[in-house]
């Protein structure tokens, strides 16, 4: 075997991986056609993809319909067997509240959101009733300014928990463009106030409670899980302007800049300017930047393609002045991860991405953002 050591932005992607130049849409797409394959070899006669136990909510097997659907040649449920099964279960699942949810789960709005954007990308007209119903219920998980400056405009687990985060928000903002909520809706504007007031951003951060804990930030331009919330991510946090505060990280940043693109916040605004500053000095493909080891890897390669595809950029200039291709710098990596067998899995357990259901899921909707991107 050659080793060849391939350099993207400088920085190696992994010895003996693929040059992210020798890439492209042909590549990517074989790499993509054995993700999809595997997954569907993983389903059973219920219509779930793999047999450990969380891999039976209905977001998780939504997340493997979404990347499924998107793969190349847009397999539809007409001439995909999984995907009919797939749908029939996530379906079938439907609350009288509208939701998409094992009994018993917490997580309803996850769960939810992520089944509105499997079905939606299944294009069948039959689902437009429980399209319906989801968007109802998402929308009564958004907390209202009662809430509080802290959680105003959010998206909580469900509409009795309290407490919204910048990964909910993700989900339900993707799955409400998904499903066409009107521009004009106050649910845009409202989240906007939400992720403005995660960012490491003094000028468009306008909340003034005793729990911004961004209060002294160094205006880095990244976004948080939740104003207020001190030690996300495994506390990993850092030193600034002699305080500790909340380390900005890549998941929370690439959703919250993929949420305000959807929410019409022009690219000139100060927040989604500082938000490009960010970006330019932390772009990375090999980690989570801002993150602990590889914990949340695949959901980051995830986010990241989304905000990239969001903003329309093939290319993107990082602070040094080089300029780089996302799509064909992703695309380089996961291919240099992909097993044998067309599956992706995380060493770290964290968030279940040791679950190669769940984790190749994630890379390859990833794969196929950076493949459209790159036709």
């Amino acid at each position: 075997m050659i080793v060849r050591k391939c350099f993207a932005l400088a920085v190696v992607l992994a010895i003996g991986s693929v040059c992210a130049g020798e890439v492209d849409a042909t590549t990517a797409s074989e790499a993509a056609k054995k993700a999809a394959q595997y997954l569907i070899s993983q389903q059973g006669d219920n219509g779930v993809f793999g047999k450990a136990k969380p891999d039976a909510m209905p977001g998780v097997v939504g997340l493997a319909v979404k990347a499924i659907a998107s793969s190349p040649g847009a397999p539809r449920e007409a001439n995909t067997p999984a995907l009919a099964k797939a749908a029939k279960y996530i379906i079938g699942l439907q609350q009288p509240s509208g939701s998409i949810t094992l009994p018993k789960i917490p997580t309803e709005n996850y769960n939810t959101s992520i089944a509105a954007i499997a079905l939606v990308s299944l294009e069948n007209p039959a689902y437009k009733t429980n399209l319906e119903n989801c968007q109802k219920f998402i929308l009564a998980c958004q907390r209202d300014a009662a809430a509080g400056a802290e959680k105003e405009g959010g998206f909580g687990y469900s509409p009795e928990n309290g407490n919204p985060d910048n990964s909910n928000g993700a989900f339900s903002l993707e799955a409400l463009k998904a499903m066409g909520l009107k521009e004009d809706s106050p649910a845009w504007k409202n989240a906007v106030k939400f992720m403005k007031r995660s960012q490491d951003n003094a000028e468009t951060n306008d909340f003034t409670g005793a729990n911004n804990v961004m209060k002294d930030g160094d205006n880095g331009g990244g976004f948080i899980y939740a104003p207020g919330v001190a030690d996300d991510f495994g506390t990993t946090v850092a030193k600034r302007t002699g305080k500790t505060v909340p380390r900005p990280y890549g998941n929370m940043t690439y959703n919250c800049i993929k949420g305000l693109i959807y929410a019409k916040v022009d690219k000139n605004d100060p927040s989604m300017q500082a938000a490009y500053k960010w970006v330019k000095a932390n772009y990375s493909v090999t980690e989570n930047p801002g993150g602990k080891g590889t914990m949340g890897y695949y959901y980051y390669c995830l986010a990241f393609s989304k905000a990239f595809t969001a903003m329309g950029e093939k290319e993107f200039e990082l602070a040094d002045g080089k300029k780089v291709n996302w799509a064909k710098d992703m695309a380089a990596q996961l291919i240099s991860l992909q097993k044998p067998d067309g599956s992706w899995a995380n060493a770290d357990e964290t968030w279940m991405e040791n679950d190669p259901v769940l984790a190749t899921s994630y890379a390859l909707d990833a794969l196929n953002n950076c493949i459209n991107a790159m036709k």
